[in-house]
């Protein structure tokens, strides 16, 4: 995986003179209201050549950042440009090579980090990582070698593009019928995307309510030549879900983010990817179908303060499972004396 990176002078660095740089090297620097949506139309491609030319792991850019545009014969939009200053001869290409690990069961960042001679924090800096959760089979950059290289070139005559408006949905107005659910997925984003985009504590919303969206336009105004990016699978959504509503408080009964006990945290995760009733451990227990072992999204029981299926959590692979315990919304390992020694099976919902 390449990422290339226009390396300019300081006098080059300056107005127009930067964009004429970077067309001049078959590249693009991003302006304020960029998107690899915005730029794959305006360049003819897609969002994923974008991405794969230049080694992106998420769809966020940054002013100023240079792209290189994969595929395509002119990386000045022809219906869009205008006169500009020509380059300076001398062009700096800076070539940073990234070397990766792909994440195995029973890695950790710690245990990949002393494995490749780095650390942990470097790690999270290098792949954007927020937090230590990491999943197998997973691509994780661990160290970036750069090379820098200066050539002469023939004075070129460039031009700009000038400023488009970009093909991104910034607000929905909310109609009779629609759930965050529905609205995530038209909009290629998650639940949990939309609730913090919108400061939401609840799934409730109302008719004429007008959301704030992150995502792209919505998939049955995508034009039919272009690339659209596959959704994420169901368990995926569950589990990331999931992991959001880590800390919430054990509540009885409790079925919403304000509290939960086990089977009202099932209950809340599954709705946001299917629809099923508010049941209690035994009833899930009941209406699941057995596995002899579990997989990452199936459900793991237990028998706690009573005979029979008591206790429930979600199966994350690794011997872990999150759940609401007496302590909140946790993640444990099924390894552990307690839970081991009151473990009762698996079940697939279908």
């Amino acid at each position: 995986m390449k990422q290339k990176i226009l390396g300019l002078t300081a006098t080059a660095v300056v107005g127009s003179s930067l964009f004429a740089s970077a067309a001049a090297a078959g590249n693009v620097v991003v302006k304020s209201g960029d998107t690899l949506w915005s730029l794959s139309r305006q360049y003819d491609t897609s969002v994923g050549e974008i991405k794969n030319a230049n080694g992106l792991s998420n769809d966020f850019l940054r002013i100023g950042q240079v792209l290189e545009l994969p595929n395509s014969t002119s990386q000045i939009p022809k219906s869009n440009q205008q006169a500009a200053p020509t380059v300076t001869p001398k062009v700096s290409t800076t070539t940073t090579k990234a070397v990766t690990y792909v994440v195995k069961s029973g890695d950790s960042l710690w245990v990949i980090a002393r494995a490749t001679n780095t650390t942990v924090s470097e790690l999270k800096k290098l792949n954007g990582l927020k937090n230590d959760l990491i999943r197998v089979g997973q691509k994780l950059i661990v160290k970036q070698a750069t090379t820098t290289t200066t050539k002469e070139t023939e004075t070129i005559p460039v031009t700009t593009p000038v400023s488009s408006t970009p093909s991104q949905a910034s607000s929905y107005s909310v109609k009779a019928g629609d759930s965050l659910w529905k609205i995530a997925n038209q909009f290629n984003i998650t639940v949990a995307e939309l609730k913090v985009s919108n400061k939401l504590t609840s799934d409730v919303i109302k008719v004429g309510q007008v959301l704030k969206i992150s995502g792209e336009i919505p998939n049955s105004e995508v034009p039919k030549n272009t690339v659209e990016t596959k959704p994420a699978s169901k368990i995926d959504t569950m589990i990331k879900e999931a992991k959001a509503l880590i800390g919430t408080p054990y509540v009885w009964a409790g079925n919403t983010p304000l509290g939960f006990d086990c089977s009202g945290y099932i209950y809340y995760v599954l709705n946001k990817v299917t629809s099923v009733s508010r049941l209690s451990t035994a009833g899930y227990w009941g209406i699941m179908k057995p596995v002899t072992a579990p997989s990452i999204g199936d459900f793991v029981f237990f028998t706690t303060y009573k005979e029979g299926p008591s206790h429930m959590g979600i199966y994350l692979g690794n011997n872990e499972f999150i759940h609401s315990s007496s302590s909140g919304v946790t993640i444990s390992s099924l390894t552990n004396s307690y839970w081991q020694k009151r473990y009762l099976g698996a079940k697939r919902y279908s």
